[in-house]
């Protein structure tokens, strides 16, 4: 096992002039694991390593003094710094509402990194072998995961290394018989209480025995092809988040409405990341709300309450925000937040962009299609109709007395038009238009008055467009 390791998974996980926190429990497979990192060490003087170990005793079982001061040997009779923690799990686990296994694997791993830090280790090796593995991707499979959960567990992510992802539980025992290495065996997970136990004690010798007896190594071949994928998915996630983040602020974050034209692979991940930017949970949002968002979030005006927080579809996107801040939010649809001027007022030039103010958008009516622009909002008008109006139209923000002339339906207050295209009332006064006197032309990215309409296709146009800045 140890060759195998050394000229191939050792080198690719550690790096030179590292400096290692071994996880161990006393058990066989996290003892292997501190025994052959040692070797490793001993093997490479030039690499300038080091390797610490931290034991944890949750004080649950009556073996966990035993535990404790079997690790305490096996580290002072290699030479290595050895680190004890103690508490009650069972006691933790109440006081944080959550289960024995999760509250103590969030305990375990806050140690561990101020362990890391106290001792200026840059690596966490933990002992997941190929039975861990196989395990962990059946779970996720029964409970619906998608690719990120049954790329299974990272042979290295962030700071974890697990140099035993590729071995059997099986070859750890041989390994341990023949290096003579003591070790304590934890009688609980031999109890079927847990669904992971379950799967490692019934599921997991059912398939091998009835279906593949090289399951383990189906499952995690499975997982290592997911994984490729997963991280290319993801590379491609990040390449493109600043195009479609497009305003971020603390306890809010607006994600473009041209989000909606990825792929659901890749839109799905947008929003599970802004969701998590948001929230702090790393895992974002399940898969029921995700779901909800991608068939939702194109509709003006919809919202929505999500665990953590608070959601709602605008016309320039959809807004993400912490709920404290429902109250204080203010057309953070647009890249600013403060309140618009209400008065400015600029007078169309054809053929010419022209910024409009505090918005971060420029518009524009030209004769000709315009290129290398990226166009949020655009439409046709009557050139001939547009020419005759020529002095008298303007970029501005809505006035009282405002109204849209609709073939067949006459003229309606824009307080109308917002509600029928359902604009929630807090974004109407800062969503720019175009207008003569009090009649209303165009609402970029809402609806276009009848008034210039081409008659037909062989009507010459004009073009109006709306760009980001």
């Amino acid at each position: 096992m140890y060759p195998g390791l050394r000229a191939e998974v050792l080198p690719q996980l550690i790096v030179p002039n590292s400096k290692i926190l071994a996880a161990v429990s006393g058990g066989p497979d996290s003892v292997a694991l501190a025994h052959l990192i040692c070797r490793y060490l001993r093997d490479n003087p030039d690499q300038n390593l080091s390797l610490v170990i931290s034991h944890i005793n949750h004080r649950a079982r009556k073996e966990a003094e035993e535990e404790a001061q079997l690790v305490k040997r096996l580290a002072e009779q290699w030479g290595v710094p050895f680190i004890l923690h103690e508490f009650n799990a069972k006691e933790n686990a109440v006081n944080h509402q959550k289960s024995f296994q999760e509250a103590s694997r969030e305990w375990r791993y806050a140690r561990w990194q101020e362990d890391m830090k106290k001792y200026g280790c840059n690596l966490l090796a933990t002992a997941h072998h190929l039975g861990d593995q196989a395990e962990t991707v059946l779970y996720r499979l029964l409970r619906g995961s998608g690719t990120a959960g049954l790329a299974g567990i990272y042979p290295i992510k962030d700071q974890i290394i697990r140099p035993l992802l590729s071995v059997s539980k099986k070859e750890i025992l041989e390994y341990c018989r023949a290096k003579g290495l003591p070790y304590a065996l934890d009688k609980s997970n031999l109890e079927p209480l847990y669904d992971r136990n379950r799967i490692r004690i019934e599921l997991l010798p059912e398939l091998e025995k009835k279906y593949n007896e090289r399951i383990q190594e189906a499952l995690a071949r499975t997982a290592e092809l997911l994984r490729w994928d997963e991280e290319y998915i993801n590379s491609q996630v990040e390449r493109i988040w600043p195009e479609y983040c497009r305003h971020s602020a603390e306890g809010q974050l607006l994600i473009a409405p041209e989000a909606w034209e990825q792929p659901e692979a890749v839109l799905s991940r947008l929003l599970r990341k802004a969701a998590a930017m948001i929230t702090g949970e790393p895992r974002g949002l399940e898969y029921k709300f995700i779901r909800l968002i991608m068939k939702e979030g194109r509709k003006t005006g919809w919202r929505q309450d999500l665990p953590g927080i608070k959601v709602e579809a605008t016309r320039n996107g959809f807004l993400f925000f912490r709920r404290e801040l429902e109250q204080g939010v203010k057309q953070a649809s647009c890249p600013r937040i403060e309140e618009y001027p209400k008065d400015w007022e600029i007078s169309l030039t054809l053929e010419r962009w022209q910024l409009l103010p505090c918005l971060g958008l420029q518009a524009g009516i030209f004769r000709h299609p315009v290129s290398g622009t990226d166009i949020l909002w655009e439409t046709e008008f009557n050139l001939e109709k547009i020419l005759a109006l020529e002095g008298s139209l303007v970029w501005r923000l809505r006035r009282p007395g405002d109204r849209m002339f609709f073939a067949n339906l006459g003229h309606k207050t824009i307080k109308k038009v917002f509600q029928d295209f359902n604009i929630p009332a807090r974004e109407r006064n800062n969503i720019p238009l175009l207008a003569a006197d009090k009649l209303v032309l165009w609402i970029p990215g809402v609806c276009k008055s009848d008034s210039l309409v081409p008659a037909d296709e062989t009507t010459p146009k004009f073009y109006g467009r709306v760009t980001k800045i």
